[in-house]
């Protein structure tokens, strides 16, 4: 029986039905694959297709031919419509990246609208109505996204024909039942270990770290003690895990009774059910949230900026996009009804303990789906009773399997089916039909696509969605490579190896070396071999009651034979710790020589092209699952999304002299990247970043500033032609700071002044509230002390200093004018001098001038001129004035026509003089 194929609307040729299988996976393949044998060349390429079971199949990729003497072997795929969406990206209005909100319906038409634009005539079948929830695109292909979107509401989704459905769970239950023995529809059943699968009989539960109350002693919520399951531990002993859940926090989830909108930028949510004051619970220096869960704004947080407890409002601030326009916004925003939790605030204990059972119920549901191994089994269904039953089970479906000798009654879920193409209009002798199956029967996340692990995993912790979408790709790939891989030169046994783990060295070969340096193609001479003296470290072979490290002698070798290969080892002495190196065209066996033991450390090759390569054998390789342990990794490009390692050095020929550590030798100071060092001296690198995220640079170049050991300076520091020519640079060291020039500019324009300055020294702090008795308290943009100005009468006064200023020193010169505020006050009214006055010129008809009091300080130091036309009368103000030339003070004294005085405060009285 033949199936014919097509090009367009042209038949081509036509294949054979009983050399196709036919698989189709749980969200995963869907496959028409012929393997057979052709004397001639067939006329097949990407893009024929044959239709099967009513569905269009196509070929998508080159077909594997392995080309023999008489005749070629064909493994020809065609794939149904699902696959398809490998080939194109969703859009959403021609944009590839985009954010979107809504229900399962909802994202269906979205994605049937782009679909159909590339491919037409893709509808929408079943789907589960849930509440809208938010989700990112960012150039994904449609199979991805329909991942995506499944994954999103927890569900799964189904391809047949062009008709696509996202439901809680593919497939029914069906009335089938299977055991083995006649009539019983099951042939054998195949169990496999799922080794990924971790046994848990303790469990240990830990929630999400936000919300904490304030004297919580944990950084997660954490449910105290563990739990164990007393049957299971009997028979697999004490077998602990754990298991977290970021989402459990002490929260209140409720719903919103009145919204209301301040401005464009500002909204109100009021609750009247909230029993307590959020005010109260407000985390000092943090940022509390509201986050809704449902609505426009579903998935979306924004900060509260402040609370009334006596109408349940809070207020919070919308949230401004990259493009800078505002969520939320008109018809996109918060409505009464919908629903939101807080978060980044100390919860109430209740809520607290409200938590602590929700982690109590996840652990016990852990602690169930664990304690017993995890196995999946391979079904060979009877064809025969099949057939006799009409009955076709198909992935996602969950059927009843039963076997007395292991104890199995359960109800298992189709993960996937693969049978004969003739199957079931023509039944031949040897034909099978394979179900795999697994004991997970509900699908509560997604499912990767592993037919070598088979099975259906619930996801307890997060993964990148970069992360799965990967694993599930390379999966399908290595799964396509086993059944393809080939060996063209025909000389090897198979051309798959396949096992459980590999283990590659042997206990002789399980050594290090310290301090051990080889050199070849010493001076470019190819002939030549260095070794420095060093030690030799095994982690197998040791003297007893001595040691297992050696002492190695240096080693040097010149006049090497170029067409030789040689074999380097080490040879150890059995009663004491030294040892030498021996080159040898012979191989040497660990237990050669007498009283020694030789350790092969690898081989030297012949000149090659005018140089020789060391290949080394010590140490061990082990792969087992996706594990690789080895000593050193050699490659042109390592391609990977995460590396772990403990140390990595950068570099070649002689500068290596920078890397990435992974070692905590030091807590938070230990160091993480370094440059300009080796490994083992990075800790005196000049550049270095510590696990802390801080940094050490002892030189370099910041944009225009260079860093040397002891300073920071200008790229360009320009001294001037002269004493008085122009001059410009900036050098900070533990000498001193230098600033030349006057380009800094510290006023706004819109003061209307126009400042410069080399240096500049701001505070706007205010005065300190209070004056300050036996200690200073002072806010000043500049400090400057000169140690020998500080005698104790100086710091007896700056004990009670107290103000602020510009800049506050402890003596000056200087060597040009001297320029001090004046004011001229020719109002008709007393004056009243302020802490601003220093030089008051005094007019008008008026003859009363006021001394400052207001938070005089120490030393203050004021001057006043009569230019009146008669006697004016200076006030205290407060305090008493010792006049000129007494030995008495008053409250107040007076100054004639034209007369200038001074008066300095003492702390309690102004002194004139």
């Amino acid at each position: 029986m033949n199936i014919q194929v097509y090009r367009g609307a042209n038949p081509t040729i036509t294949l054979p039905l009983q050399n196709g299988v036919f698989t189709r996976e749980l969200m995963g393949v869907h496959e028409l694959v012929f393997t057979f044998y052709s004397t001639y060349d067939l006329d097949l390429s990407i893009g024929d297709t044959l239709t099967y079971k009513g569905e269009v199949m196509t070929i998508n990729a080159t077909s594997p031919r392995n080309i023999l003497d008489s005749h070629n072997e064909y493994t020809i795929t065609f794939q149904g419509h699902r696959h398809d969406l490998e080939r194109w990206i969703i859009k959403d209005e021609g944009a590839l990246s985009f954010d979107y909100f809504g229900t399962i319906e909802e994202y269906l038409l979205m994605f049937l609208d782009s679909l159909n634009t590339d491919d037409s005539g893709w509808t929408m079948g079943e789907f589960e109505v849930v509440e809208p929830l938010p989700l990112s695109f960012d150039k994904v292909y449609y199979w991805n996204a329909l991942n995506d979107i499944a994954q999103l509401f927890g569900c799964e989704w189904s391809v047949r024909g062009k008709v696509i459905s996202v439901v809680k769970t593919a497939g029914i239950a069906r009335d089938i039942s299977l055991s083995i023995g006649k009539d019983n529809g099951l042939y054998s059943l195949s169990l496999q270990q799922l080794d990924n699968k971790k046994i848990v009989t303790r469990a240990y539960a830990f929630g999400g770290t936000q919300n904490l109350p304030q004297s919580y002693p944990y950084k997660n919520l954490t449910l105290e003690g563990y739990l164990d399951d007393a049957e299971a531990i009997a028979l697999y002993g004490v077998r602990e895990g754990v298991v977290s859940d970021e989402t459990i926090f002490p929260q209140r989830t409720s719903t919103a009774t009145a919204v209301g909108q301040i401005n464009e930028e500002n909204y109100t949510l009021s609750d009247s059910t909230i029993d307590f004051n959020l005010s109260d619970y407000f985390i000092d220096g943090g940022q509390p949230k509201i986050v809704f869960k449902s609505g426009d704004l579903n998935g979306q947080e924004f900060e509260i900026t402040s609370y009334n407890d006596s109408n349940k409002t809070l207020r919070y601030k919308a949230n401004k996009s990259e493009k800078g326009d505002l969520i939320p916004k008109e018809n996109y925003s918060a409505e009464v009804g919908d629903s939101y939790t807080l978060v980044g605030i100390r919860m109430p204990e209740s809520y607290k303990e409200n938590a602590l059972e929700e982690i109590a119920d996840l652990r016990l549901q852990y602690l169930n789906d664990n304690k017993a191994p995890r196995v999946a089994y391979d079904l060979d269904i009877d064809i025969l009773d099949l057939k006799r039953k009409a009955i076709t089970p198909d992935e996602g479906d969950i059927i009843q399997v039963s076997h007395p000798q292991i104890g199995l009654y359960d109800n298992l879920r189709v993960t996937s089916v693969s049978y004969s193409a003739l199957f079931p209009d023509i039944l031949i002798p040897g034909m099978e039909f394979i179900a795999e199956v697994g004991n997970d029967v509900t699908y509560t996340f997604f499912q990767k696509i592993e037919k070598d692990i088979k099975e259906n995993k619930k996801v307890i912790t997060q993964t990148t969605k970069q992360s799965w979408e990967r694993d599930r790709t390379r999966v399908q790939a290595l799964k396509e490579f086993e059944q393809k891989v080939f060996d063209p030169d025909g000389n090897l046994e198979t051309a798959m190896v396949r096992g459980i783990a590999g283990l590659f060295g042997n206990e002789s070969m399980y050594f290090d070396l310290d301090g051990v340096e080889m050199d070849i193609n010493v001076g470019g001479d190819p002939n030549t071999l260095t070794l420095t003296a060093g030690r030799l470290i095994h982690r197998k072979y040791e003297i007893d009651g001595i040691g297992s490290i050696w002492n190695l002698t240096a080693f040097s070798a010149s006049g090497l034979d170029p067409l030789v290969t040689y074999y380097l080892s080490a040879k150890c002495s059995r009663t004491g710790l030294i040892g030498e190196w021996v080159l040898s065209e012979n191989q040497i066996s660990v237990d050669a020589e007498a009283g020694f033991w030789h350790f092969n450390l690898g081989i030297l090759s012949s000149v090659i092209d005018g140089i020789r390569e060391f290949t080394p054998t010590k140490l061990f390789t082990l792969i087992s699952g996706g594990l690789i342990e080895t000593d050193v990794i050699t490659a042109y490009m390592i391609n990977v999304q995460r590396l772990f390692a403990q140390l990595i050095e950068v570099g070649s020929e002689g500068f290596t002299n920078s890397g990435i550590s992974g070692l905590s030798e030091n807590g938070n100071q230990s160091i993480r990247f370094w440059a300009g060092q080796t490994g083992e001296n990075r800790s005196t690198a000049p550049f270095r970043v510590l696990n802390d995220g801080s940094m050490s640079a002892t030189k370099g170049k910041i944009g225009g500033f260079v860093i040397d050991a002891t300073n920071l300076r200008s790229e360009v520091v320009d001294p001037g032609s002269g004493t008085t020519s122009p001059s410009s640079g900036i050098i900070l060291s533990d000498l001193g700071v230098l600033s030349r020039n006057s380009g800094m500019s510290f006023l706004p324009g819109s003061s209307g002044l126009d400042f410069s300055a080399s240096i500049v020294g701001e505070t706007s702090e205010e005065r300190p509230a209070t004056r300050p008795i036996l200690y200073p308290n002072v806010r000043a943009g500049i400090f400057g002390i000169r140690r020998q100005d500080l005698t104790s009468q100086v710091i007896a006064q700056l004990q009670r200093a107290w103000g602020q200023y510009g800049a506050m020193t402890s003596s000056l010169k200087n060597l040009g004018a001297v320029y001090n505020a004046s004011r001229i006050h020719d109002a008709n009214a007393d004056t009243i001098m302020t802490a601003n006055d220093y030089l008051l010129i005094k007019a008008g008809d008026n003859s009363n001038v006021n001394l400052p009091n207001v938070a005089v300080e120490i030393g203050r130091e004021v001057i006043v001129k009569n230019a009146t036309s008669g006697t004016i009368t200076v006030y205290g103000n407060g305090s008493n004035i010792y006049t000129l030339g007494t030995n008495t003070s008053v409250s107040s004294t007076t100054l004639i026509v034209g007369l200038i005085r001074t008066y300095r405060y003492s702390g309690s009285e102004w002194i004139e003089g």
